[in-house]
């Protein structure tokens, strides 16, 4: 970990002598941290933690308001902050750390107190990870399972992803000094790269102080119209890896086509819908009774056939858009699923075929729908590039990384 530590500390110090650089405002922010890790797997209860308690270093930099996304986001604030956490069991879960950037958009601001909404997503680090706990207490032991209080089967590898959201308070003292709180949500897992990956949730509180540094130098300030197309056509291919289950020690191939179109409803939002294909090579021969390549015991399929393996969906599209980067969150239904016509399910009950809609239990399986959380970086002329996990509720399924073409089309009337 010390490498680990010591590369962060590179990158943050990197990051504070490039703002140093600028001519610009900002501020330095440090709050403790207390917190409880939700109990959304058995493992988590029979683990029991403590409540987590740590920390955050934030530089945040106030918007100049000179760029379009500053702008059309009301002026909000950009941070980067670094958490350090302990996880309630040091002898199971170890201590996690976080890199991330975040937003602070305005709700409320007057002269003396603001109240933003804080979004961020980064990646986060851990100590303790599946596979040491088992090399540590579970190698020599024959009633290790995943349901026993030693097993660590929230996280499988050591990088994951690091999610939050929350409100943040700012409690304005001097025109330096302020008070500053946050209450929200962080969530750490790896998408089901590597299993076991139950994940980590976490609902926290902080309290803390910051000061901000004046440089006195103005910025000039610049008044965009608004953006020039009305529609826009997205094509991306993703392509990514996973594991089935953490027994077999084997990975499969993913990936899935999007082709969606999107209406820009305001210079910093858009709304529209898509055609979905996913490819995921987990589906095979699998389920009690027909184990040939897996032990997973969440679904039965009973053969290999290469339909198994795709799905077609039409999905619900949001996009979040900030400068080059637009954070997106689809909801989408199935269309052509062949698990939903499986056979029987692991408890051995009698599947008919089932409608696009039906009742079912996310333990068991994914079910008629699905969300995908991503963010796309647009990094040449209309060429983006885009990282996201498909979910189904707190079920992920895939991480996957993919390229795109934005097509714009229709161009908005001129406005003075």
């Amino acid at each position: 970990m010390r490498k680990l530590f010591f590369i962060i500390t590179i990158i943050v110090s990197f990051f504070t002598l490039e703002i140093y650089a600028q001519p610009k405002d900002f501020i330095f922010k440090i709050q403790p941290i207390g917190g409880i890790i939700l109990p959304l797997t058995e493992n988590v209860t029979l683990i029991n933690p403590n409540p987590t308690l740590g920390g955050e270093f934030a530089i945040e930099f106030p918007s100049w308001n000179e760029y379009p996304w500053q702008q059309y986001l009301n002026n909000p604030t950009l941070g980067v902050g670094f958490v350090g956490l302990n996880l309630g069991n040091n002898k199971v879960l170890g201590q996690s750390f976080a890199l991330y950037p975040y937003l602070l958009i305005d709700i409320v601001k007057t002269p003396i107190f603001e109240l933003n909404w804080k979004a961020g997503a980064g990646l986060s680090f851990f100590t303790k990870t599946y596979n040491k706990t088992f090399e540590q207490f579970g190698k020599n032991d024959p009633s290790w399972s995943m349901k026993h209080p030693l097993c660590n089967n929230l996280i499988g590898s050591i990088v994951n992803v690091y999610l939050t959201t929350g409100i943040n308070f700012n409690f304005l003292i001097s025109k330096h000094f302020a008070l500053n709180a946050d209450f929200g949500y962080m969530h750490m897992s790896n998408g089901s790269v590597l299993q076991p990956n139950g994940g980590v949730n976490i609902m926290y509180a902080s309290i803390g102080t910051s000061y901000k540094l004046n440089t006195n130098n103005s910025s000039k300030t610049a008044h965009f119209q608004y953006l020039p197309y009305k529609w826009s056509i997205n094509i991306t291919g993703s392509a990514g890896y996973r594991e089935l289950y953490y027994k077999d020690n084997k990975g499969y191939g993913i990936g899935s086509l999007h082709i969606g179109t999107t209406y820009n409803i305001s210079n910093w939002y858009a709304l529209g819908g898509s055609i979905d294909a996913f490819y995921d090579g987990v589906f095979n021969q699998q389920g009690a009774g027909y184990r040939k390549h897996t032990n997973f015991g969440r679904y039965i399929i009973l053969n290999e056939n290469l339909s198994n393996k795709f799905r077609v969906a039409i999905s619900i599209n949001n996009e979040f858009k900030i400068g080059r980067v637009t954070a997106i969150l689809d909801w989408g239904m199935y269309l052509y699923d062949p698990i939903r016509l499986a056979y029987t399910d692991t408890n051995g009950n009698k599947y008919t075929k089932r409608p696009l809609l039906y009742k079912y239990n996310i333990d068991k399986e994914d079910g008629w729908n699905y969300f995908r959380l991503g963010v796309r970086c647009r990094v040449w002329d209309n060429i983006y590039l885009q990282t996201a996990v498909k979910t189904h509720l707190s079920k992920a399924e895939m991480l996957e990384w993919g390229i795109g073409y934005q097509i714009p089309f229709k161009k908005k009337e001129n406005k003075n």
